[in-house]
């Protein structure tokens, strides 16, 4: 899932560049370039970083993401 449109980022970018020891919106810029431009994404890269899965979707290991199933 793309998170970031101006620099075509995905979710999956994000979390390997927060699992390479991105603590913070900025630091995610500075790994993926993720909320870097026009900044509509940086909340959804905040959910990223407090654990919160946008968009229904559930991590599995590795950090890919797929749709919740109930």
């Amino acid at each position: 899932m793309v998170v970031c449109h101006c620099r075509a980022v995905s979710e999956r970018s994000i979390r390997h560049a927060v699992e390479g020891g991105a603590a913070d919106v900025e630091s995610v810029g500075r790994r993926c370039g993720a909320g870097t431009v026009c900044g509509g994404c940086r909340p959804t890269i905040e959910m990223i970083l407090t654990g919160v899965c946008p968009f229904g979707l559930t991590s599995l290991s590795g950090g890919d993401a797929v749709w919740a199933v109930s």
